[in-house]
C-alpha cells in the first residue's frame, strides 16, 4: 500500500492497494483521511473473514438503517409509497424498541419480545406483520453484508395473517355511473366524509372545468378498464398508448407489461388527447394542472374530493378506495372468458395471488355465459348515458 499526493488532481491524496487480484485506488482531500483509510484496509486484511464481525460488532440497528439500509437499499429499490409505509413502521414501532440494540445482540428472543409489545399495544395483525417483515428485510441485508451470521426474525413465528377479504369488484354499470357523475357539470352536495359546509364546498370546487371533469372520468377508465394501479396511470405517457395495447410500467414490481387496449378505453384516451391539443408522445397522459407528474398530495386530494363523493352518489359502499377498480378490471376479464394465466399477465399479478383472491368470482363463473369485456362496458355506458338524458 502507498499514499501519494497528486498535484494534478488538486493536491488530493491517493491511496493505492491490491485487493482481489486487482490494483485499486481511492482519492481523499485530507491526508489524515487517507491514512485512516489505509489503516482500515490493513486491519481488514489482518482480520480476514472476521473483519466484518469485529469492526461492525458495535453498530446499532438504528445506525445501520440510517447509514446503509435506507440510502443504499430502500431508496433505490422501493416505491415512494412503500418508503412512506416503511418509515412510519420504523419510526413508530421498531426504532423506539430495538433501534438502540447492536446488530449482533438482536436475538430471536428479542424479536419475540418486540412482537409481544406490538400485540399489547393493540396494533392490528396486519400492522404487526408489516413491522416484523420490515425488521426481517433490514436484518437480511445485514446477513448479506456479513455483519450478522443469521437473520433472527426467520426463526420467530409471525402473527397469523388475517383471512383474505374477498374483493368486491364494481360492475361496469357502477363504474359508468361514477364516470357520468364525474362528467356531469351539475352541482352536487354529497359530503366527502362527514356532513358540513366545508366538505360540500370542497366537493363543488372539485367538479371543475369540462377538461377537469373529463380527466377525472379518464382516471376511472384507466383503472377499471386498463387495470393500472393509481401510481401507474399518473406516470403514463402518450408513447405508452399503442395501437392495440397500453404499455404499463409497474413502479411497485419494477416490471413492465402490455395490457390489451379495450375499445372503450381507447376511445376515452383518444377524446382526452384531442381535448389536450394532441400532446407529444413524451408528455404525461394525466399531468398535474400546473404540469408535471402528480404528487402524493394531489392523489390524496383527488381521492377524497372527487372519487369518494362520486362513488357515494353512485351507491358504492364498503371499501371506498379507488384501488378497488383494479378488481373490476380483473373480474371483467374473467367474465369475458380469459383464464387466470392470461389475466395475471394483463393485471401484473401472480396466478397464485389471483386464484386466492378471486376464488369466489371464478366459482360464480361456472355455467355462466361469457361476455366480451368491451361489449360489457359498451352496454353499461349506453345505459348510463340513457339515464343521464332522462335526468336532464
Amino acid at each position: 500500500m502507498s499514499i501519494e499526493k497528486l498535484e494534478h488532481r488538486g493536491g488530493r491524496y491517493q491511496v493505492r492497494w491490491r485487493e482481489g487480484g486487482r490494483q485499486r485506488t481511492k482519492l481523499f482531500r485530507l491526508r489524515g483521511d487517507a491514512e485512516a483509510f489505509e489503516l482500515d484496509v490493513k486491519r481488514r486484511k489482518q482480520l480476514g473473514p472476521l473483519a466484518s464481525s469485529v469492526i461492525m460488532s458495535r453498530v446499532t440497528l438504528g445506525e445501520f438503517v440510517q447509514d446503509d439500509w435506507w440510502p443504499r437499499y430502500a431508496i433505490p429499490n422501493l416505491a415512494p409509497s412503500t418508503q412512506d409505509r416503511y418509515l412510519q413502521a420504523w419510526a413508530h414501532d421498531i426504532r423506539p424498541r430495538v433501534g438502540g440494540y447492536p446488530l449482533r445482540e438482536i436475538t430471536p428472543r428479542i424479536v419475540e419480545d418486540l412482537a409481544e409489545q406490538l400485540r399489547r399495544q393493540g396494533l392490528s395483525v396486519a400492522s404487526q406483520r408489516k413491522s416484523l417483515l420490515l425488521l426481517s428485510a433490514i436484518l437480511k441485508r445485514a446477513v448479506v453484508l456479513g455483519l450478522i451470521p443469521a437473520n433472527p426474525v426467520a426463526v420467530v413465528q409471525m402473527p397469523k395473517a388475517p383471512p383474505i377479504i374477498e374483493p368486491r369488484p364494481l360492475s361496469p354499470a357502477t363504474v359508468e355511473r361514477i364516470r357520468q357523475i364525474m362528467l356531469s357539470p351539475r352541482t352536487r352536495t354529497v359530503p366527502m366524509s362527514a356532513p358540513g359546509k366545508r366538505a360540500t364546498r370542497a366537493y363543488e370546487a372539485a367538479v371543475g372545468s369540462p377538461a377537469e371533469r373529463q380527466r377525472n372520468a379518464l382516471i376511472v377508465s384507466m383503472m377499471a378498464y386498463g387495470g393500472v394501479r393509481p401510481i401507474e396511470d399518473r406516470s403514463a405517457r402518450w408513447d405508452d398508448v399503442r395501437e392495440r395495447t397500453l404499455h404499463v410500467y409497474a413502479t411497485k414490481t419494477k416490471r413492465a407489461r402490455d395490457v390489451d387496449l379495450l375499445s372503450p378505453l381507447a376511445q376515452d384516451l383518444a377524446e382526452w388527447r384531442l381535448a389536450c391539443g394532441r400532446p407529444a408522445g413524451e408528455q404525461l397522459i394525466i399531468p398535474r394542472p400546473s404540469g408535471g407528474e402528480w404528487m402524493k398530495g394531489d392523489w390524496d386530494n383527488w381521492r377524497s374530493r372527487v372519487w369518494r363523493p362520486a362513488a357515494i352518489e353512485a351507491g358504492v359502499t364498503g371499501d371506498m378506495r379507488p384501488y378497488r377498480l383494479r378488481g373490476s378490471f380483473i373480474s371483467l376479464l374473467l367474465w369475458s372468458g380469459m383464464d387466470l394465466v392470461e389475466v395475471s399477465q394483463q393485471a401484473g399479478n401472480g396466478v397464485a395471488t389471483l386464484a386466492r383472491h378471486y376464488a369466489g368470482v371464478v366459482a360464480d363463473l361456472k355455467g355462466q355465459p361469457r361476455v366480451p369485456a368491451a361489449e360489457a362496458i359498451r352496454q353499461a355506458r349506453e345505459v348510463a348515458n340513457h339515464q343521464l338524458q332522462l335526468l336532464k
